[in-house]
């Protein structure tokens, strides 16, 4: 397939006021945007990295790598990368497609199942565009799923413009349920495949996106038994981010349909990234990591030293619900002044970050209520011009129109506005379902320059800022708090840097406790979370596979990814077992005899 002539990405480059060289405390460095290309050597090196029966495609300076999972017993072929189809493309895009995306649709094109591993803003969609393309074009219906409605009605809105007959299909909203293209949530499509729905029966591919929420505790498993559930002549395209064992999740998938299944991975990232810290009662930001991902240990240590200043200066402050919290919120040591002192930091950082137009940016808290009561504190911000407080009004008014009367009323609905108007947002599972649309709608017209989120916000949704911030290194997982993982630090730091509007993307964390050399680069620099399953046997689960002719929960467990997993790891664990039994028998004990 070939693309289009390549043109200039949309929007234009804003310099970033206040950009300096320097490598301390406000240390902002200007980035080249482009990619500098592969050398021979470096190639080789990749090459010589790659997994075996794994191929290295690179094309002006980006690369990607792309193996395939063959279905047991089936001779392995040669389609590395699968030979571009002949004839006209499903689609074709008015700039030139990344090696990534190009193998992707190629793939496709074979008949293939295909997994997609890349960075937040690296253009997934594009390969889900081009399978909606292909369904419209070979006249077959194609689902796309979501594990959230948000990111499913934005799909939609987005879908819609580009194609005819798009679908939506939540537990709040169906339009046009018989479509050829159809988005839904995960769970809407596990219900209609245990009833045996005449639609996904018709099904020919399914798009996944965020797949690695397969490994959610309360959730991941809905999307196991969708995938083991789908019709055999479905084809799959799994998004996720970068995963380290996308191939063994590929293998899975090959073996429960019995096709192959590619993957395709990048960790090109179109925007770089900066990532700073902010200790609790400093005047400026601190590099810690630079674009090229190497951590300064000397400026790590210089946040860490302002941070144990300001503790040792006899503040208020401490662990307990004062400031940001301790057990019950942020805690750790204060500066000087004490909790007034911790509340007014995120006012001076995003005061700081509009100073030097670092906007739009979204903060990152784990609570609802911490984000509303960080939200309150940017009352004295005007961000918004005139023009542009009437404009969020006519939207947010417009959009309400088909609440009634009464709930107009609300006071979560009177008390939204009058923030909307200045530039600042909030949105978690907490507001209402029509005001995180509108908060959705507004942050994508630039019309929101600050937004408090939760951890959902970096699931998905197509909401890029130029900055993200994190109030908190630590978070409560239901049983303890804990460090955030790198995998999380990944997925949220992914929403800093617009493609095509910044040349480079700003992460900031704020810090209000010590934190450990180790612990801080496995943080901002570890590798992503392993795909694991989270199946197990639920109510649901069982109530649905009784509604399935000669359908038993040991089939179901027995296809599922726990299960193959379990099994790849029986090898491993018998060599274990007996190396251990091994030095057992080797131990000598000196007149055993006489012991006994």
């Amino acid at each position: 397939m070939s693309a289009a002539a390549e043109v200039p990405a949309a929007g234009s480059k804003r310099p970033a006021d206040g950009d300096v060289d320097a490598d301390g405390a406000d240390g902002i460095v200007a980035l080249a945007s482009k990619a500098p290309r592969l050398s021979a050597a470096d190639a080789a090196n990749r090459v010589a990295q790659l997994p075996v029966g794994a191929n290295l495609v690179e094309v002006d300076g980006k690369s990607c790598t792309h193996e395939v999972a063959w279905p047991p017993g089936a001779p392995a072929g040669s389609l590395l990368p699968p030979p571009p189809r002949e004839g006209p493309p499903a689609r074709v895009y008015p700039f030139k497609i990344d090696p990534f995306q190009q193998v992707a649709v190629n793939c496709l094109e074979a008949g293939h199942s295909v997994m997609v591993a890349a960075h937040t803003s690296a253009g997934k969609t594009v390969v889900a565009e081009y399978a909606f393309a292909m369904g419209l074009r070979d006249k077959t219906r194609v689902v796309y799923t979501s594990p959230l409605k948000a990111l499913s009605n934005q799909k939609y809105r987005e879908l819609a413009e580009e194609f005819v007959d798009v679908g939506l299909m939540t537990g709040d909203v169906t339009i046009n349920p018989n479509a050829s293209c159809l988005v839904m949530t995960t769970e809407i499509l596990r219900s209609m495949l245990y009833r045996g729905s005449e639609v996904v029966r018709e099904v020919q591919l399914i798009v996944y996106d965020e797949i690695h929420y397969l490994r959610d505790k309360e959730r991941g498993v809905v999307w196991e038994e969708s995938i083991i559930l789908a019709p055999k002549q479905a084809r799959f395209v799994f998004l996720s981010a970068t995963i380290p064992n996308a191939r063994e999740f590929a293998e899975w998938v090959a073996k429960t349909h019995g096709s192959p299944c590619h993957v395709v991975y990048t960790d090109y990232r179109p925007t770089p990234l900066q990532h700073y810290m902010f200790p609790a009662g400093a005047d400026g930001l601190y590099m810690v990591v630079d674009e090229r991902g190497v951590f300064r240990d000397d400026n790590f240590q210089k946040a860490i030293a302002v941070l144990q200043d300001g503790a040792d200066g006899g503040g208020a402050g401490g662990k307990g619900k004062g400031g940001k919290g301790g057990e019950g919120g942020k805690g750790g040591a204060a500066p000087a002044g004490g909790a007034d002192s911790a509340k007014s930091d995120i006012f001076k950082l995003v005061r700081m970050i509009m100073e030097r137009n670092y906007d739009p940016v979204i903060v990152f808290s784990f609570s609802k209520r911490e984000c509303e009561a960080l939200a309150s504190q940017m009352s004295p911000l005007e961000l918004n011009s005139a023009e542009e407080k009437a404009l969020v009004a006519n939207i947010y008014w417009s959009a309400l129109e088909c609440l009634s009367q009464d709930d107009q009323k609300l006071p979560q609905i009177a008390a939204m506005l009058p923030m909307l108007q200045r530039g600042v947002g909030v949105h978690h599972s907490g507001l209402l379902p029509i005001v995180k649309e509108v908060v959705e709608i507004l942050f994508q017209e630039g019309l929101l320059k600050v937004l408090f989120a939760t951890e959902t916000f970096s699931t998905g949704l197509n909401m890029p800022a130029k900055t993200v911030v994190f109030t908190n290194v630590k978070k409560y997982d239901g049983g303890v708090f804990r460090w955030i993982t790198s995998g999380e630090y990944i997925q949220m730091s992914g929403r800093a840097g617009r493609r095509g509007l910044d040349d480079r993307g700003v992460v900031i964390l704020m810090l209000d406790q010590r934190l450990e050399p180790p612990v801080a680069k496995e943080m901002v620099r570890g590798a992503p979370d392993t795909l694991y399953s989270a199946f197990h046997l639920g109510y649901n689960m069982l109530l649905g596979l009784m509604r399935v002719e000669g359908a038993e929960p040991e089939q179901l467990m027995a296809a599922s990814f726990r299960q193959f997993q379990t099994e790849r790891s029986l090898p491993a664990l018998e060599a274990r077992v007996a190396a251990l039994e091994a030095a057992r028998d080797a131990i000598e004990i000196g007149d055993e005899a006489a012991v006994r």
